[in-house]
């Protein structure tokens, strides 16, 4: 279905894929300017937003950042966002400054941090952007992501509606067993546990590859056995762990973890890089100083995500 909307003379125009065949590597669509990627075998991240629950804007903050959640995947087949938090908005000012045209946003869920950013996005006002919006149907249901995308930007919350930004929107809706690939690079789901539900994205190019976990919980004794297959064997892992293993025993049922089971999956699926995210809003640059002293001495090499940090995984980068 396509749709167009035409409002003081923008063109809004949304489409909607369902079903098998989302290969996009064929698409006339993508000969647009998607990003300038790294090198053949390589997958670059950038982190724009590594906050959970609600930003944490301050002084107190200001070394790993208050924004929250929002990733930038650049693949030398196209650029690839996940999730949509307030992170995104400098991430959009700097994709317009650099002339970028198309992108692929993927959501792990739709919880309000992250997708907050979604308004402030400026790429959503530009007529030549073209953006393919990627969710797992199973764990939203089909064609659930724009009307909850749409309905945080209704008066009076926002003044600007969804359907009069003029940028080219396509949605992708994810059935079971369903990758989404772009050229050489593919992008595959699992659901996992949190509440309202959320997924992990697996992206594999050719040699490399690097999973994206966040706002998940882990089962009583050790890591979803879920996450570890579908992370066996990936050069980098990025995993929820907002809490402390004390703050956790009070906070059970939140869909959250915590660094002792990051370090346990990645042991268990045999991943060679570690960073862990989507810091409690509370967890200031002092205590995260710490968290990550204390980490590093239990997997040597593990990171903790800040706004601002750039890993090259695969080609010895990861």
């Amino acid at each position: 279905m396509v749709r167009r909307v035409r409002f003081r003379g923008w063109r809004s125009v949304v489409q909607h894929h369902e079903g098998k065949g989302h290969n996009l590597a064929n698409s006339p669509a993508l000969d647009s300017v998607c990003c300038k990627g790294p090198v053949r075998g390589t997958v670059e991240v950038e982190f724009w937003g590594v906050r959970g629950s609600i930003a944490s804007a301050g002084s107190r903050t200001s070394r790993y950042g208050g924004n929250t959640t929002c990733l930038e995947v650049n693949t030398p087949d196209g650029l690839f966002i996940v999730d949509a938090g307030t992170g995104i908005r400098a991430l959009g000012n700097r994709m317009m400054a650099d002339g970028i045209d198309c992108v692929h946003i993927l959501f792990t869920h739709c919880h309000w941090d992250h997708i907050q950013g979604v308004p402030f996005f400026s790429p959503f006002y530009d007529p030549k952007m073209q953006v393919n919006m990627v969710a797992a149907a199973p764990t939203m249901g089909a064609g659930s992501l724009e009307r909850i995308l749409a309905a945080q930007m209704q008066p009076p919350t926002f003044p600007v509606p969804w359907d009069v930004m003029p940028s080219q929107r396509i949605f992708h809706d994810l059935g079971e067993n369903e990758s989404y690939q772009i050229g050489e690079t593919t992008v595959s789901w699992v659901a996992l546990t949190h509440p309202n539900e959320v997924v992990a994205y697996r992206f594999d190019h050719g040699e490399t590859s690097m999973i994206f976990c966040t706002d998940t919980e882990h089962p009583p004794g050790g890591p979803d056995p879920r996450l570890v297959d579908f992370a066996r064997g990936a050069d980098m892992l990025i995993y929820d762990a907002q809490y402390t293993p004390e703050e956790y025993e009070e906070r059970k049922g939140f869909g959250h973890s915590t660094w002792p089971i990051g370090i346990a999956a990645a042991d268990s699926a045999g991943v060679e890089s570690l960073v862990l995210t989507h810091h409690d809003p509370d967890h200031d640059d002092r205590f995260l100083d710490q968290l990550a002293k204390v980490v590093g001495k239990e997997r040597p090499g593990t990171i903790l995500a800040r706004e601002g940090l750039r890993l090259t995984v695969g080609g010895n980068g990861s």
